[in-house]
């Protein structure tokens, strides 16, 4: 009897491990992963501007004061959007007679920090030479049309507004030449010193209808220590004046130029309104 209950104990165990193996679920098979989609990127393109820029036609070295002989134009591709665009010159205005700051090599863009410009307070200091030094001239109201029309880095010439007062004597005639002459048909004027550079111009405020202001400014030009010799000796007891200059180059010596053209004394014989036709003006016709 209890043999068979074994049996049957057995058979019950087998059809429910059939049972089981039958209606156990199949594993879910692992999805494999899957790749990312590719993402396609489209580059916009920039946009471009041509701008024409200035370059150093050679080695440029720090004080020189730029001239058209020391730079080139030329065109090059930027990005609108690049900031350094704005660093760059791309005007002849922003260079002619501006003083270098620091040196420029050769074929190098020249931009803003590197250079000073005339109305800088720092200018003078680039521009006057090894040296020479900075003399200053007060203007009157008649030089007023100085401070108009002329600029920092211009050229003036000197002369010495004089008249020849000689003493005819038994013997010789005496001369004496004085500042001015108190004959008008005797003035005369003479360049003594040509060529010479404004580093600085003053401008007062401008003056009234009535001409109410003893003076307008001033202007200061590099002179070397010979030339302030002979203005300063010439000041004590002549009449100075200054005119734009015929002269188109700087010249590093003003008298040297005079000395063997204008050696002697006095410079002309002519009248200053010397011509075909003499001005009356000053007789009332």
């Amino acid at each position: 009897m209890k043999g068979k209950k074994l049996i049957i104990l057995y058979i019950l165990m087998l059809v429910v491990g059939l049972a089981l193996l039958f209606t156990k679920s199949s594993p879910q098979p692992v999805a494999e992963p899957t790749a990312e989609p590719q993402v396609q990127v489209i580059e916009v393109p920039k946009k471009t501007e041509m701008i024409t820029i200035a370059v150093a036609k050679n080695d440029i070295s720090k004080n020189t004061i730029l001239t058209k002989d020391h730079y080139y134009f030329k065109s090059i591709e930027v990005d609108v959007d690049n900031e350094h665009k704005s660093e760059y010159i791309t005007n002849a205005e922003e260079l002619e007679q501006y003083a270098v700051m620091h040196n420029i090599a050769k074929d190098t863009f020249i931009e803003h920090r590197l250079i000073v410009s005339p109305q800088s307070p720092d200018y003078a200091k680039l521009a006057i030479k090894e040296g020479n030094y900075m003399f200053p001239f007060k203007l009157d109201q008649i030089d007023y049309y100085l401070v108009e029309n002329l600029k920092i880095g211009d050229l003036v010439d000197i002369y010495v507004f004089y008249g020849d007062e000689g003493v005819n004597s038994r013997n010789n005639k005496e001369d004496k030449f004085v500042s001015p002459s108190a004959d008008f048909v005797k003035n005369r004027i003479k360049p003594v010193i040509v060529g010479k550079k404004i580093l600085y111009l003053e401008r007062d405020n401008e003056i009234d209808s009535k001409f109410q202001k003893s003076d307008v400014g001033q202007i200061q030009l590099e002179l070397s220590n010979r030339e302030i010799k002979l203005l300063r000796t010439l000041m004590t007891n002549s009449t100075i004046m200054i005119y734009p200059s015929t002269y188109k180059n700087n010249m590093e010596d003003g008298l040297h130029l005079l000395s063997e053209k204008e050696k002697n004394w006095p410079l002309s014989d002519n009248d200053i309104f010397s011509g075909k036709k003499r001005i009356n003006l000053l007789k009332g016709n």
